[in-house]
Protein backbone atom coordinates (compact mmCIF):
# COMPACT_ATOMS: atom_id res chain seq x y z
CA UNK A 1 0.00 0.00 0.00
CA UNK A 2 0.83 3.41 -0.77
CA UNK A 3 2.31 5.70 2.37
CA UNK A 4 -0.94 5.23 4.51
CA UNK A 5 -3.72 6.58 1.95
CA UNK A 6 -6.89 4.80 2.27
CA UNK A 7 -7.92 1.77 0.66
CA UNK A 8 -10.63 2.02 -1.61
CA UNK A 9 -12.48 -0.91 -3.39
CA UNK A 10 -9.59 -3.11 -4.12
CA UNK A 11 -11.42 -4.54 -7.47
CA UNK A 12 -13.15 -1.05 -8.37
CA UNK A 13 -10.44 0.14 -11.06
CA UNK A 14 -13.09 1.47 -13.84
CA UNK A 15 -12.20 4.68 -13.78
CA UNK A 16 -9.23 3.97 -15.04
CA UNK A 17 -10.54 2.25 -18.18
CA UNK A 18 -10.67 5.80 -19.76
CA UNK A 19 -6.91 6.44 -19.38
CA UNK A 20 -4.10 5.87 -21.77
CA UNK A 21 -1.26 3.46 -20.32
CA UNK A 22 1.12 6.28 -20.01
CA UNK A 23 -1.04 7.99 -17.52
CA UNK A 24 -2.07 4.58 -16.09
CA UNK A 25 1.37 3.83 -15.27
CA UNK A 26 2.62 6.78 -14.45
CA UNK A 27 -0.19 7.06 -11.35
CA UNK A 28 1.19 3.88 -10.43
CA UNK A 29 4.04 4.50 -9.97
CA UNK A 30 3.46 7.61 -8.14
CA UNK A 31 0.98 5.71 -6.04
CA UNK A 32 3.45 2.94 -5.38
CA UNK A 33 6.74 4.97 -4.94
CA UNK A 34 6.27 8.65 -5.06
CA UNK A 35 8.86 8.78 -1.87
CA UNK A 36 10.85 6.53 -2.92
CA UNK A 37 14.14 7.26 -4.85
CA UNK A 38 14.48 7.17 -9.27
CA UNK A 39 15.72 3.49 -8.62
CA UNK A 40 13.15 2.75 -6.58
CA UNK A 41 10.38 3.76 -8.80
CA UNK A 42 12.39 2.11 -11.82
CA UNK A 43 11.59 -0.78 -10.06
CA UNK A 44 7.96 -0.43 -9.68
CA UNK A 45 8.10 -0.05 -13.59
CA UNK A 46 10.44 -2.96 -13.65
CA UNK A 47 8.07 -5.53 -12.27
CA UNK A 48 5.42 -4.30 -14.83
CA UNK A 49 8.23 -4.96 -18.11
CA UNK A 50 8.79 -8.03 -16.26
CA UNK A 51 5.24 -9.48 -15.34
CA UNK A 52 4.56 -8.26 -19.66
CA UNK A 53 7.54 -10.33 -20.37
CA UNK A 54 6.48 -13.60 -18.84
CA UNK A 55 5.42 -16.26 -20.65
CA UNK A 56 2.31 -16.72 -18.79
CA UNK A 57 1.28 -13.21 -18.34
CA UNK A 58 -2.36 -13.89 -19.77
CA UNK A 59 -2.85 -16.44 -17.53
CA UNK A 60 -0.94 -14.82 -14.11
CA UNK A 61 -0.95 -11.27 -14.54
CA UNK A 62 -3.74 -10.17 -16.34
CA UNK A 63 -3.46 -10.14 -19.94
CA UNK A 64 -1.51 -9.22 -23.01
CA UNK A 65 -1.08 -4.99 -22.51
CA UNK A 66 0.37 -3.02 -20.13
CA UNK A 67 -2.76 -1.64 -19.45
CA UNK A 68 -4.72 -4.96 -18.42
CA UNK A 69 -1.87 -6.55 -16.50
CA UNK A 70 -1.89 -2.81 -14.68
CA UNK A 71 -5.75 -3.18 -14.03
CA UNK A 72 -5.92 -6.83 -13.15
CA UNK A 73 -8.16 -6.51 -9.49
CA UNK A 74 -6.12 -7.26 -6.43
CA UNK A 75 -2.48 -7.08 -8.50
CA UNK A 76 -1.41 -3.20 -7.67
CA UNK A 77 -2.92 -2.06 -4.14
CA UNK A 78 -1.51 1.43 -5.11
CA UNK A 79 -4.00 1.88 -7.86
CA UNK A 80 -6.60 1.62 -5.23
CA UNK A 81 -5.62 4.83 -3.00
CA UNK A 82 -6.35 8.52 -3.27
CA UNK A 83 -2.82 8.83 -4.62
CA UNK A 84 -3.62 7.26 -7.52
CA UNK A 85 -6.82 8.58 -8.06
CA UNK A 86 -5.70 12.19 -7.53
CA UNK A 87 -1.86 12.93 -8.25
CA UNK A 88 -0.37 15.77 -7.41
CA UNK A 89 0.04 16.85 -11.14
CA UNK A 90 2.44 19.25 -10.08
CA UNK A 91 4.84 18.50 -8.25
CA UNK A 92 8.31 16.61 -8.40
CA UNK A 93 7.31 13.35 -7.69
CA UNK A 94 5.14 13.29 -10.83
CA UNK A 95 6.93 14.66 -13.04
CA UNK A 96 10.18 11.90 -12.12
CA UNK A 97 6.75 9.25 -12.61
CA UNK A 98 6.39 10.10 -15.83
CA UNK A 99 9.36 9.88 -16.70
CA UNK A 100 10.27 6.79 -15.76
CA UNK A 101 7.03 5.49 -17.02
CA UNK A 102 8.37 7.41 -20.44
CA UNK A 103 11.72 5.50 -20.10
CA UNK A 104 13.45 9.07 -20.58
CA UNK A 105 15.82 8.47 -17.77
CA UNK A 106 18.98 6.08 -17.65
CA UNK A 107 18.78 4.15 -15.32
CA UNK A 108 19.77 0.56 -14.88
CA UNK A 109 17.13 -1.80 -14.20
CA UNK A 110 17.73 -2.27 -10.55
CA UNK A 111 15.48 -5.45 -9.73
CA UNK A 112 16.48 -8.04 -12.32
CA UNK A 113 13.61 -10.23 -12.61
CA UNK A 114 11.38 -9.69 -9.85
CA UNK A 115 7.96 -9.91 -10.26
CA UNK A 116 6.20 -8.70 -7.16
CA UNK A 117 6.79 -6.14 -4.37
CA UNK A 118 5.76 -4.86 -0.99
CA UNK A 119 7.21 -2.49 1.46
CA UNK A 120 9.75 -3.74 3.46
CA UNK A 121 8.28 -3.79 6.81
CA UNK A 122 5.55 -6.12 5.08
CA UNK A 123 7.56 -8.03 3.44
CA UNK A 124 9.79 -8.66 6.48
CA UNK A 125 6.72 -9.58 8.77
CA UNK A 126 5.12 -11.81 5.71
CA UNK A 127 8.28 -13.82 4.96
CA UNK A 128 8.64 -16.88 6.01
CA UNK A 129 11.64 -18.67 7.29
CA UNK A 130 12.70 -22.25 7.21
CA UNK A 131 16.04 -24.34 7.14
CA UNK A 132 18.10 -21.30 5.62
CA UNK A 133 15.53 -20.17 2.95
CA UNK A 134 12.58 -17.75 2.55
CA UNK A 135 9.42 -18.21 1.60
CA UNK A 136 6.13 -16.42 0.41
CA UNK A 137 2.37 -17.23 0.75
CA UNK A 138 0.27 -15.91 -1.82
CA UNK A 139 -2.66 -18.08 -0.31
CA UNK A 140 -1.91 -21.52 -2.06
CA UNK A 141 0.84 -22.72 -0.40
CA UNK A 142 4.51 -21.31 0.38
CA UNK A 143 6.76 -20.70 -2.85
CA UNK A 144 10.35 -20.15 -2.40
CA UNK A 145 12.23 -16.62 -2.89
CA UNK A 146 14.61 -17.03 -5.53
CA UNK A 147 15.37 -13.66 -6.04
CA UNK A 148 15.56 -10.64 -3.86
CA UNK A 149 16.55 -6.97 -3.99
CA UNK A 150 15.89 -4.49 -1.60
CA UNK A 151 15.30 -0.76 -3.12
CA UNK A 152 14.87 1.94 -0.79
CA UNK A 153 11.83 1.25 1.70
CA UNK A 154 10.71 -1.56 -1.00
CA UNK A 155 11.58 -5.79 -1.51
CA UNK A 156 11.05 -6.30 -4.92
CA UNK A 157 10.86 -10.46 -5.33
CA UNK A 158 10.66 -13.10 -7.56
CA UNK A 159 9.56 -17.03 -6.30
CA UNK A 160 10.19 -20.56 -7.67
CA UNK A 161 8.58 -21.59 -10.91
CA UNK A 162 8.81 -17.78 -12.25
Amino acid sequence: MAWGDPIQNLSGLSEFDPLDVVDIMARLIYSEARGESTEGKVGVRKVLDNRYDHPARDSEFGGDTYKEIMLKPYAFEGLTTISAREPDTNSTAWDDCVSVTLGTLSVPNPIGNCLWFVTNSYFNNNVIQSGGEEYWNFGAGNKKIVEKVIVDNQTFFRVEGY
